[in-house]
Order: C-alpha cells, then structure tokens, then sequence
C-alpha cells in the first residue's frame, strides 16, 4: 500500500470518482515502469475497498521491438502474482513499419487493450510529467486545442474509455512512495534515447520548466467549454438540419453572426461529412465562418474532403464527389473527454445514436 503521499492520495481521490461499468473488466495497462507499477499498487487498493478486485486484470503490450519485452512482460507476471491480481500478455503481431513506429505501437496498443477490456474500462498511468511534455510538443507547433493536453479520458472506437487517473501527480512524487516501500520498477532505454522528440523535449523542460498544471487546467476548462457552447448550437433543429443517408448537412446561419462555439461545429460537422479523422485548422475554420457569414448563392468551399454550397438560405454540406476518403470520422475512432459535448451532440443529431458517457467528470483533482 502507498500510504503518506499528497500523490498517492490525488490518484485515490481520482480512482473513487470513476464511474465503473456495470459489466466488463477494468484493465490496467501495465508496462512494469514506476507509473504503471503505482497506478496497479492503488487501483488495488481502491477497487478491492469497492468491490471491484476481481474485475481487474493486469495487461503488458509486448510491441515486439525491443529484445527485453518478454523478460519485462514475464517481471509484470511476477508483480501481478505477488498483488493477486490477473496479468496477460498481448503482443502486436505482424510486420512493423520503417517510419512512425512509436505512433504504430500506440494504435496497436490501444487496440489490444480495447480488445482485452471488451465493455469494461482502461487505466492507464499517464503523470503530470507527461502531461506537461505533451503539451510542451504541442505548444511548440502552435497547437490551438492541443493545448489542453492529454485528456483524462479518451473513448476509443466508440466502445472502450481509457481513464488516466494520475494525470495530477508527478513521477518523483510516486517514485518516491515506491521506494519507500520497497518496491522496484523498469526503466524504459527508450526513456533515454534523444532520437525521440518527447526525451528531448524531457531534457529541455528540466532547465526551462515554464509550464503549469494550472495553465493546462484553465485549457481544458475553456475546451471543454467552447465543446459545450458548440453542442447547444447543433441541437438548434432551425439552424441545423442532418441526413445520415448521404451524409450531409444543411445549416442556417443566424443574423447574429458567429458566437461562441460556431467555429467548432463548422468544424465537425465538416469532418463529419467529408470522413477526415482530424479537425479543419484555426485558419481554415475562420474561412468557413467567413463563408457562412457573406458567402453569395453558389458559392462554394472545399474542407476537409467536405463541399459546402451557398444555397438561397442556407450552406449546404456535402462529401466531395472526388478524392474521397474512407479514414473514418476522428471522433469515432478517439474522443478525448473535453470533446464529448459536441460530438454526441451530432452523433445524436446525424445518425440518432449515442457515445458511452464518460467514466470521469471534468479534469482530475
């Protein structure tokens, strides 16, 4: 048990306030590091004081890349053994890819998770100090939204939520704990190779640490805001009108002009039609605003694989007849939590389903 530890005591406090599923595993990604290895040590405490004990299990992604995966997976067995918690191995089979093989191995990660939680849920042990070199990276290519960081929760496939529950305690601070008790973990080589822009990143934030978890609060908070004011707008029957079958869309602009949120559902809805996994950019959606607004009959505006069409009174949003694409709209394949608002709003609208409800409210404590 990690006992006097403000971290220790934050990730209770997070692990309590998660809804759990009815049914279904909850599954702790484990890769034998220090953040997992404490996020296994306190999910067991507080789901064997709910009751929830039996329902955990313990998974190691062996990616294939690195010769020490089978020993590390078999440490993570030994762990689990010793907590009388269930472990299992899930390898990503299949050939590699030469270029982008971390962002691979993280897709198939997620997938073998997924696979292994079925309807249940996914902790993984994501810290303050990743959160802050997330958003470290993304700040350094402009990233507007980004900014946020990485979501408590993400919905993967329109199924599973990853839960991240100590996305508020620093890594020293758990270390710490972990040694006091006397208890070890793995160190990741890879933590060390500067080939990887986020070590990098790493290393420059330990002589420059200008960035707060206050700062990346406050972002979250104005996302997930501007989500909400977005899905009031697509829930306006005289604004916005939807047909699943060809997928496209008809919206009246108001006479106000654009008002909070109107950018972010131009810009779903675009996404939604024309397939694209990811949003328009700043730029982009302040010409589709532009377009909306003084655009004159005939007109018209391609984004996104999305063609939108000045009509007499109305923009008409419809899938371009060429270069179309087939990736999936980006919400049904990753919804980060600050997000949900706005996309279940048009997932109830274009196609009369629903997204699970997020296991988490807001940002953690």
């Amino acid at each position: 048990m990690l006992t006097d530890s403000r971290a220790a005591e934050q990730a209770r406090r997070n692990l309590f306030s998660i809804a759990l599923p009815t049914d279904g595993r909850i599954v702790i990604a484990l890769s034998g590091g220090s953040d997992s290895t404490a996020l296994l040590v306190l999910a067991r405490e507080v789901f064997s004081a709910r009751g929830a004990r039996d329902r955990m299990l313990a998974i190691t992604v062996d990616h294939g890349l690195r010769s020490e995966a089978a020993d590390e997976a078999r440490r993570c067995g030994e762990l689990c053994a010793s907590l009388g918690i269930a472990h299992a191995v899930r390898r990503w089979e299949g050939e590699k890819p030469a270029k982008a093989v971390q962002a691979a191995a993280r897709e198939a990660r997620y997938g073998l998770l997924a696979e292994a939680a079925g309807d249940g849920i996914v902790l993984t042990g994501h810290t303050m100090d990743d959160q802050l070199e997330t958003v470290a990276m993304r700040q350094a290519r402009g990233a507007g939204r980004g900014l946020s960081g990485i979501a408590p929760a993400t919905l993967y496939e329109k199924r599973t939520w990853f839960v991240r529950p100590l996305l508020t305690c620093r890594r020293a601070d758990l270390r710490a704990q972990l040694s006091k008790e006397g208890m070890s973990w793995i160190e990741d080589p890879s933590n060390r190779d500067t080939r990887f822009e986020r070590v990098r990143i790493r290393m420059a934030m330990r002589e420059n640490d200008t960035l707060s978890d206050a700062a990346i609060r406050e972002n979250f908070n104005l996302r997930r805001a501007e989500s909400e004011q977005a899905a009031a707008l697509l829930r306006d029957e005289r604004r916005w009108r939807f047909d699943a079958d060809s997928r496209a869309a008809e919206h009246v602009p108001g006479d106000d002009g654009a008002g909070p949120g109107t950018g972010l559902a131009l810009a779903v809805v675009a996404s939604w039609v024309g397939q694209c996994p990811n949003l328009p950019a700043r730029d982009i959606i302040g010409r589709m605003i532009a377009f909306c607004e003084g655009a004159g009959k005939g007109e018209r505006l391609t984004v996104s694989g999305c063609l939108l069409e000045r009509r007499a009174d109305h923009v008409r949003f419809r899938r371009e007849s060429r270069n179309r694409r087939e990736t999936g709209y980006g919400y049904d394949h990753l919804l980060p939590s600050p997000d949900f608002a706005v996309a279940q709003a048009l997932c109830e609208r274009a196609v009369g389903m629903s997204y699970p409800v997020p296991p988490v409210s807001g940002y953690p404590d």
